[in-house]
């Protein structure tokens, strides 16, 4: 994957990211979480995560929508939802989707809300690079989360910067089987139901 960014100081940025041979063209404003660039995280996590044949993947945590953005352009079949609590971010996801042509919903509120809200469940896949900022709890709140709202068969997927070890002994508590690769400081963990 290769990114480079466009614009200065409080203007929105623009990113062109490659991966798996798709090219997205993203913008992001000022102030969301790596809105200067991709974080390397994101970037493992859009390199590594598994993408199924059909079905629903719900991203949590869009922000500006890399990972939900980079599922759809892989695989225009599925029903792409994201979610963010933050209304810039949201805005940000919907500008990008419709820039890029990729039809997918998004949804501003915390977590599972806005997609309980609509009674969405049986996702085949849940992808998040949960914000440290946003803490254990937030953390362990989507891990949790993600068997009651995932189809038979289906993955939660997740990366996580340092200090991921009590997420991953999560995932071995709750998920059947439990996939753990570790890269540049980063683990990147799937479970399946």
């Amino acid at each position: 994957m290769h990114y480079y960014k466009k614009g200065k100081g409080g203007r929105p940025i623009e990113i062109v990211l490659e991966a798996r041979g798709v090219r997205l063209v993203l913008t992001t404003p000022p102030g969301l979480f790596s809105s200067s660039q991709i974080d390397l995280g994101t970037r493992l996590l859009i390199e590594w995560m598994e993408i199924p044949d059909k079905g629903k993947l719900l991203d949590i945590g869009c922000g500006y929508g890399p990972i939900g953005l980079f599922a759809k352009a892989f695989n225009p079949q599925l029903d792409v939802y994201m979610v963010d609590v933050n209304p810039q971010a949201v805005k940000a996801s919907r500008r990008n989707a419709e820039r890029n042509g990729l039809e997918v919903t998004v949804l501003q509120g915390n977590l599972y809300e806005p997609t309980d809200a609509l009674g969405l469940r049986e996702f085949s896949t849940i992808v998040s690079n949960p914000p440290l900022a946003a803490g254990k709890e937030v953390v362990e709140s989507v891990i949790r989360g993600a068997p009651e709202r995932l189809a038979k068969g289906g993955s939660l997927q997740m990366v996580f910067a340092k200090g991921g070890e009590r997420a991953e002994e999560l995932f071995k508590e709750l998920f059947r089987e439990v996939e753990v690769k570790r890269k540049k400081g980063y683990a990147l963990v799937r479970g399946y139901l």
